[in-house]
């Protein structure tokens, strides 16, 4: 990358580069952000004409991040992943929603989101990290699903979920007002109240769900550039999913928000 910045053949007008975040990059960080320019002006951008016109899940995209390993960013190498920080997360982000789709900039945002809930609690966590090694892999697609309609889609106060203790695992309930990939997903993070729950909202639980245990509502959001996202309702209704399901010790929901969701 010259030290020139550059629009379109000629210089840019505004700052260079001596006053932008790329010196936070590293080069291994600068190869993947030129890659991914690359990408994006070669495949993203095309489908994100066609995404945003017929509102489609930009699928198409998300199998291109994950052909350079992208689905997997900040996942630790030894699951697969490229091992990146979040300094990296902040440019690949904007790359894509800079140079090639803004809906799929909101999708794979989401992506990472889940992952995020998922790497804090993985360690021991067998089925977390199977799933973890599928991402790329097999183009294994998240998100959160967290907003709560009681409340006006309140993030912390999941007043119309519940998680009830079963022999086995445990009983999940969970109505989101709107969740970006929602019907698309192949898995979910989710937040309940737990199981011991009295009324105070701090005592929260997460859950890892899949495509096939939830009900969705693909809603369109006509907003311009953003129509591919599908974010929509999503329910989880008497679900039963065994005891490594839970994300974390029981009650770490609030913990889980303030560590890995909200950076």
């Amino acid at each position: 990358m010259t030290n020139k910045k550059m629009w379109g053949g000629k210089g840019f007008f505004g700052l260079d580069y001596d006053f932008d975040p790329q010196w936070f990059l590293t080069d291994e960080q600068r190869e993947i952000q030129r890659k991914l320019i690359e990408l994006c002006e070669s495949t993203l951008a095309p489908n994100a004409i066609e995404s945003d016109r017929d509102s489609i899940f930009p699928r198409k995209n998300m199998e291109a991040l994950a052909s350079q390993g992208l689905l997997a960013l900040h996942v630790p190498k030894k699951y697969g992943g490229m091992g990146q920080n979040h300094q990296c997360v902040c440019m690949v982000l904007e790359t894509i929603a800079r140079y090639g789709c803004a809906s799929t900039s909101l999708v794979y945002t989401m992506h990472l989101l889940a992952l995020s809930a998922l790497l804090f609690r993985a360690g021991g966590n067998k089925e977390i990290e199977k799933v973890l090694r599928r991402v790329n892999k097999d183009v294994f697609i998240g998100t959160a699903s967290y907003s709560d309609p009681e409340t006006g889609s309140h993030f912390w106060y999941p007043m119309m979920s519940s998680a009830v203790e079963v022999p086995g695992g445990w009983k999940v309930n969970k109505k989101s007002s709107w969740t970006t990939s929602g019907g698309f997903a192949d898995f979910y993070v989710t937040q309940t109240a737990s199981p011991d729950f009295d009324g105070d909202f701090s005592n929260l639980s997460v859950f890892l769900m899949y495509a096939d245990e939830c009900e969705a509502m693909p809603s369109s959001w006509d907003a311009m550039g953003m129509r591919g996202n599908q974010s929509g309702p999503v329910t989880f209704t008497d679900v039963v999913v065994a005891k490594d399901r839970m994300v974390g010790p029981l009650g770490d929901g609030a913990f889980s928000n303030e560590e890995a969701l909200d950076p």
